[in-house]
């Protein structure tokens, strides 16, 4: 066999799947024949990545197929029952290496319990001591419904040949581990060919020839990342020189950048429905297919320690493509290649890397004998330390900061009912006094009526009672009055209270009720909030700082909205109780603004407050925490 012929046949293979189906198939026939069964069926356990299932069935010729479907459930247990057989053999427990059942098969017009028996013999599949799945062979109808008295027997045929599944798969074992070997010295091979070059390029232009030979391409080029990372042609197959402006040289440098651009592989053409995953970019591939071809292309990148450095481009005559299963030997020349001719290329430096590396070399001798870096290092260590020890700086304490308004008023409706007209929206400016809503009267309008009428016709049953003399319903009578009038008040007041009006002169923050207006509301549901317009700037300080923090402390903030913009402060209330949050003690400062408050200083923003605290270094500003909390854990 040929170079060529020989790196097809490591690289492309047979499908493992299909000859384990195809094994599995011929095994169930030869147990069927050694028992002189009229049906069987291989089932496998899933695991890994093997779907498990019915992986092969053997009807006899000349008898009715079986419809496994119809006895699922009883051929599960069957072949569990088998399994754990397998397992008890393999673990030194006694008993036969599978098991011997009866199946009773229902067919047309069979009524219950009078299907046709079929005694089965189900033996497991073994490899390395564990069970991997079931071989099944069923016999032929049982007058009796018992299995016949040499079912042992056939039981034991049954197992010697499904013996024949572990040495299938050493077999296929041993035949991937050649292949294996086979795809390494290949690759070893190429590089001892390519080590000849004397040159970067001389060993590019060697592994095209030997690429080109030993895989029947009828082309091989390759691109390294050259200056501005772009990527050049740097040898082609049966050409010395390629010029850099030709068609070829950028219909090449195309299809480079492509794969390069996708980091993975490219075969073109891709087939007619390749996986989603497989799925490649073929625009640059298929011009240079049609402008110099047609022809099968397959581009892999070159990398070192996982960076990309360039791209190898393989080209075959479009009646002989690439093959999928050449792949894998293509990738692990390309991750053998790409290092050894980077390194190669680096051999190769020109003079002004060289100069400027020997410059280094000169100026490390200069300054001292041995180890200048580590003692320039070191220098420049002790300069930062005494830099941080002994230069000032600001000192600053640090906290988060919410904008609120000085003052806030929340407007509740003064009774449950109804809510008639809505005159302000969020964002409105108001003054004390002006009418923000109305509630919906109607109801205590009628209610008033009511009491009036009432009153009206006690006061006439007082006057009665009191004409004839009836003192007792005379005295009844003055107190419901009073009751009514007590209810006309309240009424009286409701009505009064039933325009909602500004407390205080702002602007409405909170509170578009326009939705709400003819449902009900709550006395306890809050309509509207008024902001004033001043602000206060509240700080919540770390109980570690606060010690740092006193009244008329000048300091700046800084919105997280606009960090380019500052407003000075000036702190004019501490509380002196600290209270938690986000598990965290902190205590509540207030600070004013200082001057015209910007306009970005709105209620509920957020920002970065510093106050002044005099200074520090940067060395005690980076050790304070890490001494307190040392003086925090070994305090006595």
């Amino acid at each position: 066999m040929t170079a060529t012929g020989a790196t097809r046949a490591a690289a492309v293979g047979p499908d493992p799947a299909s000859e384990l189906k195809e094994f599995l198939g011929e095994l169930i026939e030869t147990q069927c024949r050694l028992v002189g069964a009229i049906a069987g069926a291989v089932f496998l356990l899933g695991g890994g990545a093997r779907a498990g299932g019915l992986m092969a069935q053997y009807n006899a010729p000349g008898t009715r197929p079986i419809n496994l479907e119809k006895v699922g459930p009883r051929l599960e247990k069957i072949i569990e029952a088998a399994c754990r057989a397998g397992r008890g053999a393999g673990s030194g427990v006694g008993g036969p290496a599978g098991v011997v059942d009866v199946l009773r098969v229902p067919g047309e017009g069979a009524l219950y319990g009078d299907e046709p028996a079929h005694p089965v013999l189900a033996a497991p599949l073994v490899a390395a001591g564990r069970v991997e799945g079931c071989a099944l062979v069923i016999l032929p109808e049982s007058r009796t419904g018992k299995a016949p008295a040499d079912a042992e027997d056939g039981l034991v045929r049954v197992g010697l040949a499904a013996a024949r599944f572990e040495t299938y798969l050493w077999r296929e074992h041993a035949v991937a581990e050649s292949q294996q070997k086979a795809l390494l010295r290949q690759t070893l091979e190429l590089l001892d060919a390519s080590q000849q070059g004397a040159s970067a390029k001389a060993m590019g232009g060697l592994l095209c020839h030997e690429l080109a030979r030993r895989f029947g391409c009828t082309r091989v080029s390759i691109g390294l990342i050259g200056r501005g990372d772009r990527l050049r042609v740097v040898a082609v197959s049966g050409t010395e020189q390629l010029k850099k402006a030709s068609a070829a040289a950028e219909a090449l440098e195309a299809a480079m950048e492509e794969c390069a651009a996708q980091d993975v592989e490219v075969l073109f053409p891709q087939g007619d429905s390749p996986e989603p995953a497989d799925r490649r970019v073929t625009r640059a591939h298929d011009g240079l297919s049609k402008k110099f071809g047609p022809s099968a292309i397959v581009s892999l990148p070159l990398r070192v320690e996982g960076d990309l450095v360039g791209v190898v481009v393989l080209e075959r005559e479009a009646a002989d493509p690439f093959p999928t299963g050449s792949l894998p030997l293509l990738r692990l020349v390309a991750e053998f290649i790409g290092p050894s001719l980077w390194t190669r290329r680096l051999a190769d430096r020109g003079i002004v890397a060289v100069t400027r590396d020997q410059c280094r070399r000169l100026g490390a001798a200069v300054v001292g004998p041995r180890h200048t870096g580590a003692k320039l290092a070191a220098l420049a260590l002790l300069l930062a330390v005494l830099a941080a020890a002994l230069v000032p700086i600001p000192s600053r304490v640090v906290s988060e900061a919410t904008i609120e308004a000085e003052a806030r008023r929340t407007i509740t409706p003064p009774f449950a009912g109804y809510l008639d007209e809505v005159l302000v929206r969020p964002g409105d400016v108001v003054g004390r006094g002006d009418v923000l809503a109305r509630m919906d009267v109607r109801a205590i309008e009628l209610d008033r009526d009511e009491a009036l009428a009432r009153r009206q016709a006690m006061r006439t049953e007082r006057d009665n009672a009191m004409a004839r003399g009836e003192m007792e319903k005379v005295r009844a009578a003055d107190a419901q009055i009073a009751e009514i009038d007590a209810r006309l008040r309240l009424l009286e007041t409701r009505l009064g209270l039933a325009t909602l009006t500004a407390p205080i002169d702002g602007r409405v923050s909170l509170g578009d009720q326009r939705d709400m207006v003819g449902s009900r509301i709550e006395a306890t549901q809050p309509l509207f909030e008024i902001i004033t317009e001043d602000r206060v700037v509240v700080l919540m300080v770390d109980e570690r700082d606060i010690t740092r923090v006193r009244e008329g402390q000048a300091g700046w903030i800084a919105p997280r909205a606009r960090p380019d913009q500052r407003a000075s402060i000036a702190v004019v209330r501490i509380n002196p109780v600290a209270q938690t949050e986000d598990r965290a003690n902190v205590y509540r400062v207030e600070a004013e603004v200082q001057g015209e408050p910007p306009d970005w200083l709105r209620p509920g923003a957020t920002a970065v407050a510093r106050l002044e605290d005099g200074t520090t270094t940067p060395m005690a500003l980076f050790l304070r925490p890490i001494v307190d909390r040392f003086r925090l854990s070994w305090w006595w």
